[in-house]
Protein backbone atom coordinates (compact mmCIF):
# COMPACT_ATOMS: atom_id res chain seq x y z
CA UNK A 1 0.00 0.00 0.00
CA UNK A 2 1.34 3.77 -0.95
CA UNK A 3 2.36 5.38 1.70
CA UNK A 4 0.02 8.71 1.76
CA UNK A 5 2.18 11.58 0.51
CA UNK A 6 3.23 14.14 3.50
CA UNK A 7 1.85 17.83 3.07
CA UNK A 8 0.09 20.13 5.52
CA UNK A 9 -2.34 19.01 8.49
CA UNK A 10 -6.26 19.12 8.05
CA UNK A 11 -5.82 21.79 10.81
CA UNK A 12 -3.72 24.08 8.98
CA UNK A 13 -4.42 27.33 8.69
CA UNK A 14 -3.28 27.12 4.99
CA UNK A 15 -5.87 24.47 4.15
CA UNK A 16 -8.27 26.65 5.47
CA UNK A 17 -7.33 29.87 3.48
CA UNK A 18 -5.93 31.78 6.48
CA UNK A 19 -3.17 33.92 6.64
CA UNK A 20 -0.92 33.80 9.47
CA UNK A 21 -0.77 36.05 12.26
CA UNK A 22 0.58 39.66 11.41
CA UNK A 23 3.92 40.42 12.06
CA UNK A 24 4.92 44.53 11.52
CA UNK A 25 8.54 45.09 11.38
CA UNK A 26 10.27 48.13 12.95
CA UNK A 27 13.45 49.90 12.79
CA UNK A 28 15.80 48.04 14.98
CA UNK A 29 16.73 51.85 17.40
CA UNK A 30 15.11 54.80 16.79
CA UNK A 31 12.15 56.68 17.72
CA UNK A 32 8.94 57.44 16.06
CA UNK A 33 6.16 60.17 17.03
CA UNK A 34 2.94 60.25 15.66
CA UNK A 35 0.51 63.32 15.56
CA UNK A 36 -2.80 63.75 15.35
CA UNK A 37 -3.07 67.02 13.65
CA UNK A 38 -5.46 69.65 13.94
CA UNK A 39 -6.75 73.01 12.57
CA UNK A 40 -9.03 74.49 14.17
CA UNK A 41 -8.82 77.65 16.50
CA UNK A 42 -7.11 76.69 19.45
CA UNK A 43 -5.53 74.15 17.51
CA UNK A 44 -2.94 73.23 20.39
CA UNK A 45 -5.46 72.12 22.89
CA UNK A 46 -5.94 69.45 20.20
CA UNK A 47 -3.35 68.16 18.62
CA UNK A 48 -2.31 64.80 20.22
CA UNK A 49 1.16 63.08 20.14
CA UNK A 50 2.48 59.36 20.81
CA UNK A 51 5.76 58.70 20.95
CA UNK A 52 7.38 55.03 20.59
CA UNK A 53 11.02 53.91 21.42
CA UNK A 54 12.11 51.57 19.00
CA UNK A 55 14.95 49.16 20.40
CA UNK A 56 16.21 45.13 18.75
CA UNK A 57 12.91 43.25 18.25
CA UNK A 58 10.10 45.32 20.38
CA UNK A 59 8.98 48.73 20.77
CA UNK A 60 7.53 50.90 23.43
CA UNK A 61 5.18 53.76 23.85
CA UNK A 62 6.48 56.11 26.16
CA UNK A 63 4.42 58.73 26.49
CA UNK A 64 0.70 60.02 24.94
CA UNK A 65 0.97 64.01 25.45
CA UNK A 66 -0.43 67.31 24.00
CA UNK A 67 2.49 69.10 23.13
CA UNK A 68 1.31 72.90 22.18
CA UNK A 69 -1.03 73.65 25.13
CA UNK A 70 1.33 76.12 26.08
CA UNK A 71 0.87 77.63 22.59
CA UNK A 72 -2.98 77.36 21.55
CA UNK A 73 -3.36 79.93 19.44
CA UNK A 74 -2.64 78.80 15.46
CA UNK A 75 -0.19 81.81 14.98
CA UNK A 76 1.69 81.00 17.77
CA UNK A 77 1.89 77.76 17.12
CA UNK A 78 2.77 78.04 13.81
CA UNK A 79 6.18 79.29 14.94
CA UNK A 80 6.53 76.72 17.63
CA UNK A 81 6.45 73.64 15.58
CA UNK A 82 10.47 74.06 14.41
CA UNK A 83 11.83 74.02 17.38
CA UNK A 84 9.69 71.13 18.75
CA UNK A 85 11.17 69.12 16.36
CA UNK A 86 14.74 70.12 16.99
CA UNK A 87 13.97 69.25 20.69
CA UNK A 88 11.99 65.98 20.20
CA UNK A 89 15.23 65.39 17.43
CA UNK A 90 17.73 66.19 20.08
CA UNK A 91 15.87 63.81 22.77
CA UNK A 92 16.43 61.44 20.24
CA UNK A 93 20.10 61.53 19.44
CA UNK A 94 19.21 61.91 15.75
CA UNK A 95 17.09 59.12 14.98
CA UNK A 96 13.46 60.00 15.11
CA UNK A 97 10.69 59.94 12.63
CA UNK A 98 7.35 61.89 12.90
CA UNK A 99 4.37 60.86 11.19
CA UNK A 100 1.66 64.08 10.38
CA UNK A 101 -2.03 62.48 9.72
CA UNK A 102 -2.57 65.35 7.10
CA UNK A 103 -1.90 65.87 3.39
CA UNK A 104 1.77 67.36 2.88
CA UNK A 105 0.69 68.16 -0.58
CA UNK A 106 -2.16 69.38 -2.76
CA UNK A 107 -2.89 67.62 -6.15
CA UNK A 108 -1.07 68.63 -9.33
CA UNK A 109 -4.12 70.44 -10.62
CA UNK A 110 -4.59 72.22 -7.71
CA UNK A 111 -1.00 73.28 -7.45
CA UNK A 112 -1.06 74.32 -11.44
CA UNK A 113 -4.34 76.15 -10.09
CA UNK A 114 -2.44 78.34 -7.37
CA UNK A 115 0.59 78.39 -9.53
CA UNK A 116 2.42 76.53 -7.10
CA UNK A 117 3.65 73.60 -8.80
CA UNK A 118 7.31 74.55 -8.88
CA UNK A 119 7.17 75.23 -5.09
CA UNK A 120 5.01 71.61 -4.71
CA UNK A 121 8.11 69.76 -6.59
CA UNK A 122 10.04 71.29 -4.19
CA UNK A 123 8.89 69.70 -0.48
CA UNK A 124 6.15 70.79 2.32
CA UNK A 125 8.72 73.34 3.43
CA UNK A 126 8.74 75.50 0.32
CA UNK A 127 4.98 75.14 -0.44
CA UNK A 128 3.76 76.00 2.87
CA UNK A 129 5.66 79.46 3.47
CA UNK A 130 4.03 80.58 0.35
CA UNK A 131 0.77 79.42 1.20
CA UNK A 132 1.18 81.09 4.80
CA UNK A 133 2.52 84.07 2.72
CA UNK A 134 -0.43 84.09 -0.04
CA UNK A 135 -3.47 83.75 2.10
CA UNK A 136 -2.15 84.49 5.67
CA UNK A 137 0.22 87.15 5.42
CA UNK A 138 1.71 89.14 8.92
CA UNK A 139 -1.54 89.78 10.43
CA UNK A 140 -4.48 87.40 8.56
CA UNK A 141 -6.62 84.94 10.13
CA UNK A 142 -6.40 81.05 10.04
CA UNK A 143 -9.55 80.31 9.43
CA UNK A 144 -10.54 82.97 6.84
CA UNK A 145 -7.59 82.20 5.50
CA UNK A 146 -8.50 78.26 4.85
CA UNK A 147 -12.05 79.35 3.47
CA UNK A 148 -10.00 81.53 1.13
CA UNK A 149 -7.91 78.45 -0.01
CA UNK A 150 -10.74 76.13 -0.24
CA UNK A 151 -12.95 78.70 -2.41
CA UNK A 152 -9.96 79.27 -4.71
CA UNK A 153 -9.48 75.49 -5.48
CA UNK A 154 -13.10 74.91 -6.01
CA UNK A 155 -13.77 71.35 -6.49
CA UNK A 156 -11.99 68.74 -4.73
CA UNK A 157 -9.36 66.66 -6.58
CA UNK A 158 -7.20 63.37 -5.36
CA UNK A 159 -3.95 63.22 -5.35
CA UNK A 160 -2.80 59.94 -6.76
CA UNK A 161 -1.93 58.52 -3.35
CA UNK A 162 -5.31 59.26 -2.42
CA UNK A 163 -6.40 56.91 -4.80
CA UNK A 164 -3.69 54.34 -4.32
CA UNK A 165 -3.88 54.28 -0.67
CA UNK A 166 -8.27 54.76 -0.59
CA UNK A 167 -8.24 57.95 1.20
CA UNK A 168 -11.72 59.42 1.44
CA UNK A 169 -10.95 62.80 2.94
CA UNK A 170 -9.36 64.55 0.33
CA UNK A 171 -6.93 67.28 1.26
CA UNK A 172 -8.78 70.25 0.28
CA UNK A 173 -12.29 68.68 1.60
CA UNK A 174 -14.50 70.29 3.45
CA UNK A 175 -13.90 68.27 6.32
CA UNK A 176 -10.05 67.99 5.82
CA UNK A 177 -8.70 71.29 4.22
CA UNK A 178 -8.59 73.45 7.67
CA UNK A 179 -6.49 70.66 8.64
CA UNK A 180 -4.25 70.84 5.48
CA UNK A 181 -3.38 73.85 4.81
CA UNK A 182 -2.43 74.52 8.56
CA UNK A 183 -0.55 71.79 8.36
CA UNK A 184 1.44 72.72 5.81
CA UNK A 185 2.27 76.63 6.92
CA UNK A 186 3.26 74.58 10.06
CA UNK A 187 5.59 72.49 8.25
CA UNK A 188 7.43 75.92 6.88
CA UNK A 189 9.60 76.46 10.06
CA UNK A 190 10.98 72.80 10.22
CA UNK A 191 14.15 71.61 9.71
CA UNK A 192 13.82 68.24 8.67
CA UNK A 193 13.99 65.55 5.52
CA UNK A 194 10.25 65.60 3.88
CA UNK A 195 9.83 62.02 2.41
CA UNK A 196 9.48 61.41 -0.45
CA UNK A 197 10.73 64.94 -1.80
CA UNK A 198 13.85 64.47 0.50
CA UNK A 199 16.52 61.80 1.11
CA UNK A 200 16.54 61.01 5.10
CA UNK A 201 20.26 61.89 5.98
CA UNK A 202 22.39 60.82 9.47
CA UNK A 203 21.16 63.07 12.21
CA UNK A 204 18.23 65.08 10.34
CA UNK A 205 14.81 64.21 11.76
CA UNK A 206 12.26 62.64 8.93
CA UNK A 207 8.71 63.52 8.49
CA UNK A 208 6.18 61.47 6.97
CA UNK A 209 2.49 61.81 5.76
CA UNK A 210 0.76 58.80 7.40
CA UNK A 211 -3.24 57.45 7.62
CA UNK A 212 -4.08 56.27 11.04
CA UNK A 213 -7.11 54.55 9.94
CA UNK A 214 -5.22 52.60 6.90
CA UNK A 215 -2.56 51.33 9.50
CA UNK A 216 -5.95 49.80 11.29
CA UNK A 217 -7.49 48.76 7.66
CA UNK A 218 -4.96 46.90 6.79
CA UNK A 219 -3.76 45.17 9.66
CA UNK A 220 -7.31 44.25 11.01
CA UNK A 221 -9.99 45.30 8.90
CA UNK A 222 -11.14 47.85 11.15
CA UNK A 223 -13.16 50.32 9.15
CA UNK A 224 -14.27 52.75 12.52
CA UNK A 225 -12.99 52.78 15.91
CA UNK A 226 -14.37 56.11 16.50
CA UNK A 227 -17.69 56.07 18.72
CA UNK A 228 -21.39 57.35 16.70
CA UNK A 229 -23.20 59.49 19.09
CA UNK A 230 -26.05 59.95 16.32
CA UNK A 231 -26.85 56.36 16.52
CA UNK A 232 -25.05 55.17 20.28
CA UNK A 233 -22.76 53.23 18.62
CA UNK A 234 -19.61 52.47 21.07
CA UNK A 235 -16.48 51.08 19.58
CA UNK A 236 -14.34 50.59 23.09
CA UNK A 237 -13.94 46.68 22.06
CA UNK A 238 -12.62 48.15 18.71
CA UNK A 239 -9.91 50.11 19.93
CA UNK A 240 -8.82 47.43 22.45
CA UNK A 241 -8.83 44.84 19.79
CA UNK A 242 -6.39 47.04 17.35
CA UNK A 243 -4.35 47.61 20.78
CA UNK A 244 -4.33 43.78 20.94
CA UNK A 245 -3.09 43.29 17.21
CA UNK A 246 -0.42 46.17 17.52
CA UNK A 247 1.12 44.45 20.66
CA UNK A 248 1.14 41.30 18.67
CA UNK A 249 2.18 42.47 15.67
CA UNK A 250 4.11 45.40 16.14
CA UNK A 251 5.70 43.91 19.50
CA UNK A 252 4.52 47.36 21.01
CA UNK A 253 4.45 47.25 24.69
CA UNK A 254 2.36 49.67 26.80
CA UNK A 255 1.06 50.30 29.97
CA UNK A 256 -2.42 49.46 31.49
CA UNK A 257 -2.78 53.40 31.82
CA UNK A 258 -1.90 54.63 28.45
CA UNK A 259 -4.17 51.67 27.01
CA UNK A 260 -7.01 52.78 28.99
CA UNK A 261 -6.41 56.83 27.59
CA UNK A 262 -6.47 55.05 24.45
CA UNK A 263 -9.50 52.30 24.41
CA UNK A 264 -11.75 55.32 26.66
CA UNK A 265 -10.84 57.77 23.98
CA UNK A 266 -14.52 57.61 22.23
CA UNK A 267 -13.24 60.69 19.23
CA UNK A 268 -10.14 58.05 18.48
CA UNK A 269 -7.53 60.62 18.65
CA UNK A 270 -5.38 58.74 21.52
CA UNK A 271 -5.25 55.75 18.84
CA UNK A 272 -4.96 58.12 15.90
CA UNK A 273 -1.23 58.99 17.46
CA UNK A 274 -0.60 55.46 18.13
CA UNK A 275 -1.42 54.10 14.85
CA UNK A 276 0.56 57.23 12.86
CA UNK A 277 3.44 56.19 15.18
CA UNK A 278 3.65 52.72 14.58
CA UNK A 279 2.74 53.62 10.23
CA UNK A 280 5.79 55.81 10.40
CA UNK A 281 7.92 53.05 12.32
CA UNK A 282 6.84 50.22 10.01
CA UNK A 283 7.47 52.87 6.70
CA UNK A 284 11.31 53.38 8.61
CA UNK A 285 12.31 50.21 8.97
CA UNK A 286 11.91 50.01 4.78
CA UNK A 287 13.50 52.49 4.45
CA UNK A 288 10.66 54.98 2.86
CA UNK A 289 10.63 52.57 0.23
CA UNK A 290 7.66 51.67 -2.36
CA UNK A 291 6.24 54.59 -3.72
CA UNK A 292 4.94 54.34 -7.31
CA UNK A 293 6.71 55.18 -10.01
CA UNK A 294 3.85 57.28 -11.34
CA UNK A 295 3.12 59.07 -8.58
CA UNK A 296 3.76 62.59 -9.32
CA UNK A 297 6.56 64.37 -7.10
CA UNK A 298 4.65 66.95 -6.56
CA UNK A 299 1.89 65.23 -5.15
CA UNK A 300 4.16 63.36 -2.61
CA UNK A 301 2.73 59.95 -0.80
CA UNK A 302 0.81 58.64 1.97
CA UNK A 303 3.25 55.86 3.99
CA UNK A 304 2.01 53.16 6.07
CA UNK A 305 2.96 49.47 6.21
CA UNK A 306 4.44 48.03 3.22
CA UNK A 307 1.74 45.72 2.47
CA UNK A 308 -0.90 44.24 4.33
CA UNK A 309 0.17 41.58 6.25
CA UNK A 310 -2.87 39.05 6.28
CA UNK A 311 -1.96 38.99 2.36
Amino acid sequence: MAEREAGPSPSSSALHGRAPPPKVALPARGVTIGLRWSGVEGAGNQILAAKVECSGERARLVRLWRPFTDVPGRRDLVSQVGAWVAEEARWAEGRLAIGVDFALSLSETHLRQLGLLRQGLRGPVTLGRHLHDRFVGSTGDFTEAAARFRAELGRDRPRLTDCYRGELNLPTSARAHRQTFFGLCAMASVQASFVPWDQPAAGRPVIAEVRPGLVARSLLGACSYRDDDRDGVARASTRAAILRTLRAAARLEFEMEQAAQVVEDGRGDHLDSVLAAVGVAAAWADDFQGVPSNVPRSEGWIHSIREEPWR
